[in-house]
């Protein structure tokens, strides 16, 4: 039995070591594991849950680092496959203290294929993660939705992250045609205001707007992420808005997966959508302390305390 399983990319995040204006003037970066699911399948499993990834990684060195990264965090990594036909992902990243630039070289995440076991591994989780990656090619969109379909039918906690950039799109269908598609099998949907402002091709609204659209395509439960204003938080009938907690901002590298991986525990531990949002700013802020999506986060039952989150 899983906690969580998270399908899409993951990768080599090359972060610059230097505080530059654009990667363009970065002359060096250091090397940390990358790629928004397996982020949150990282946090969640060092907070001792049971946690895998559906992706691809390439036969070459960076794909031998991620492979024995995974493993040492204990995520289980027999549905990540490794072969000679794609190369790793790369994204070089600005270590910033805004939302960072970003490059990035894509090979093995637009080829995710899916293990002969994958029905009988979504029956046996509780909680299905995936981002806007795995569903940027057709190939991908055709079997993130078979995913979603079977976690629907088995009634498993699905999220999505809508972290959606025109420069990595490659599916033939508009990004707003897709959600139409996949956001009825979502329970849960963490945009960013960045994030809806790259979705919707409209004039930029106001949180509220994107909050009842979001909910208008099928979304149970809405977190809107504001950067140092904090997050909103919805279940479609009620409204709560959450101050940051962040006090000393470093890197926002991974910020958001850091809230993701509280929020899920929150809810794997049967707190309710605001009580389980305010575990997830708590994350987000211990996160930002650090360089590099994978960081050290205390205890979460040590945060519910630090942070009195009830």
């Amino acid at each position: 039995m899983y906690d969580l399983i998270s399908f899409g990319e993951v990768l080599i995040d090359f972060i610059s070591t230097d505080y530059v204006n654009t990667l363009k003037d970065a002359s060096s970066f250091s090397k940390f594991l990358g790629g928004s699911p397996s982020n949150i399948a990282v946090n969640i499993a060092k907070q001792g849950f049971n946690t895998a990834i559906i992706s691809r990684v390439g036969y070459d060195p960076f794909g031998d680092y991620i492979i024995s990264q995974l493993k040492k965090y204990k995520v289980d990594t027999s549905t990540v496959i490794q072969d000679n036909l794609f190369q790793t992902d790369v994204v070089y990243v600005l270590k910033s203290i805004l939302s960072p630039e970003f490059c990035a070289y894509r090979s093995a995440s637009l080829h995710l294929d899916l293990p002969s076991n994958s029905s009988d591994m979504i029956k046996n989780t509780q909680a299905f993660h995936l981002s806007s990656w795995s569903i940027s090619t057709d190939y991908n969109l055709k079997n993130a939705i078979y995913l979603l379909k079977n976690a629907k039918k088995n009634n498993v906690l699905t999220g999505f992250d809508p972290n959606y950039r025109k420069i990595l799109w490659k599916t033939s269908l508009d990004i707003e045609d897709v959600l139409k598609i996949v956001l009825p099998y979502v329970d849960i949907i963490k945009p960013s205001l960045d994030d809806c402002y790259h979705l919707f091709s409209t004039t930029k609204k106001d949180e509220k707007y994107y909050i009842e659209t979001f909910h208008s395509l099928g979304v149970k439960y809405v977190v809107l992420t504001l950067g140092e204003k904090g997050a909103t938080v919805s279940d479609g009938s009620k409204m709560m808005h959450l101050d940051s907690l962040a006090t000393n901002v470093v890197d926002t590298t991974g910020a958001g997966d850091a809230f993701w991986s509280g929020l899920y525990i929150g809810l794997i531990e049967g707190y309710d959508i605001f009580t389980a949002s305010k575990l997830g700013n708590a994350f987000s802020a211990e996160k930002l302390k650090h360089v590099g999506a994978i960081s050290e986060i205390g205890n979460y039952k040590e945060l519910v305390n630090k942070y009195n989150i009830y």
